[in-house]
């Protein structure tokens, strides 16, 4: 093995621009996160507010909000699998 191998001051660099690519990407996923929750943000208050109003009625008006209250929740429940999907696999569809 050569000194050249081991030189303390490429392996410096080499350190120094992994860390500036990591840093590029946490910045990047953090940005991506970011637009997934600001995406995601309206289907989650539909849901509150069927949510809502799912409380204040009587059991006869349940039967009348339940589509309602269903439909937002899947929305909601396959943005959130869709966008966990996407950061898992690291591909954007």
């Amino acid at each position: 093995m050569t000194n050249d191998r081991f030189d303390s001051k490429r392996l410096e660099a080499q350190l120094e621009e992994l860390r500036k690519q990591i840093h590029e990407l946490v910045v990047k996923l953090e940005t991506a996160v970011g637009k997934e929750a600001e995406a995601l943000r309206p289907k989650l208050k539909a849901a509150q507010v069927r949510l809502q109003e799912f409380r204040d009625t009587s059991a006869d008006a349940w039967q009348d909000l339940k589509p309602g209250l269903s439909k937002a929740w899947d929305e909601l429940h396959k943005s959130l699998t869709q966008a966990a999907s996407r950061f898992k696999t690291g591909s954007k569809t």
